[in-house]
């Protein structure tokens, strides 16, 4: 009969959870692969690329993969996790550490992407992030009360320091920097003093020499251009190709799939870094306002979630999930205004990409879990 009741008990506890699922948030995030869909589609129209074709089927393939995952991640019980914080940990190590060494790719010398079977390319640095973060939200949250001594948050830094520089040496700079970005969100959210913060940044300005040395050529000549557009205009091709896009989009945009410069191919990458000046150039400034409302709804919905959570290490995750997507969405857009350094981070959930929108969907369940354990269930 023991047995029996706690059968009955956990399946009703399973009921009670999905009653508290964010079902707006699933609906921002299927807009928001909807629309990502659309343009990769109308960006890849009569290309001449054969890796290009069926582009908008395989998303479409990864989003109900990701959405099945994202649904598994939700009924599992986020908690778990925090136990086993220090495999995930090692997971991510080992994975950046094979990727150094059987990495493929054409930027830098080494790879960033594992093929599997000759069809399936992934880049463990994406699911780095989601393992960084359920690792890292563990680490914070047993020493909560302790993070306003200093070598608690020293510690901390060389705890999400360690993957970020086995990616910068892929060399991938941007995404190591999304490590250190997440780690500054979750790191305000336990309370850390603003003078170790400060700490840390001066150690990080005087650290950028040896940063710059340490940076492959490519990364070096993308600052520069930034900094100085004159001093290399072929360097600048494509954001001059983005800004036309933009511009020319107006106030309802040129019409899906009659873009000048994504149809015309002017403008290269478009499918992938450069989503947002195909929306922009297709549906106008309204289009490209409705991505961004949609991102700052979502953004909304996760710091409500996090609100919510019943402890500090659900907090902690969907804060980090939070960082992650918003990082990543301000440089994207910021590089496509030509306000940033090209830095090859995708638009989350919109631009083309197995990895991203696979590993991205997997934070959002993992925000599901939380709100959907955010009361204790009584009998």
């Amino acid at each position: 009969m023991a047995i029996l009741r706690n059968t009955y008990q956990t399946a009703d506890m399973r009921r009670s959870g999905w009653r508290f699922f964010d079902y707006f948030t699933l609906i921002l995030v299927i807009a928001l692969i909807t629309l990502g869909v659309l343009m990769i589609n109308s960006a890849t129209l009569n290309s001449t690329d054969p890796d290009l074709a069926g582009a908008a089927r395989r998303q479409t393939i990864y989003a109900v993969v990701g959405i099945a995952i994202m649904l598994v991640t939700a009924t599992i019980d986020y908690r778990i996790w925090q136990n086993a914080r220090h495999g995930l940990y090692g997971a991510a190590i080992v994975f950046l550490l094979i990727t150094l060494v059987f990495g493929t790719g054409e930027i830098g010398g080494v790879g960033r992407w594992l093929t599997f079977l000759e069809a399936f390319p992934v880049q463990p640095a994406e699911l780095a992030k989601v393992l960084m973060i359920l690792s890292l939200a563990g680490f914070l949250a047993d020493r909560r009360d302790e993070m306003d001594q200093f070598k608690n948050v020293a510690l901390s830094l060389v705890y999400i320091g360690i993957p970020a520089g086995l990616i910068f040496l892929q060399p991938n700079l941007s995404t190591a920097v999304v490590f250190i970005f997440i780690w500054l969100g979750m790191m305000i959210t336990t309370g850390v003093k603003a003078r170790h913060l400060a700490i840390i940044g001066g150690l990080g300005i005087a650290a950028m020499p040896i940063v710059w040395l340490a940076m492959a050529q490519y990364q070096r000549d993308r600052l520069l251009a930034f900094l100085n557009p004159d001093r290399n205009p072929a360097a600048k091709y494509n954001l001059d190709q983005a800004l036309i896009g933009i511009g020319s989009g107006g106030w309802l945009g040129q019409g899906y799939s009659t873009g000048t410069q994504s149809q015309l191919h002017f403008l290269k990458v478009r499918h992938t870094d450069f989503i947002f000046s195909v929306t922009a150039e297709e549906l106008g400034f309204v289009g490209a306002v409705l991505l961004l409302v949609l991102f700052g709804l979502l953004l909304y919905r996760l710091l409500r979630i996090a609100d919510k959570s019943r402890d500090a290490y659900g907090e902690l995750i969907v804060v980090g999930v939070a960082a992650m997507i918003f990082f990543q969405t301000v440089i994207n857009i910021a590089m496509n205004l030509n306000m940033g350094v090209v830095a090859g981070l995708p638009l989350p959930m919109v631009s083309y990409g197995g990895s991203s929108l696979i590993t991205m969907l997997l934070a959002i369940g993992l925000a599901q879990s939380v709100i959907m354990r955010h009361k204790t269930i009584e009998f």
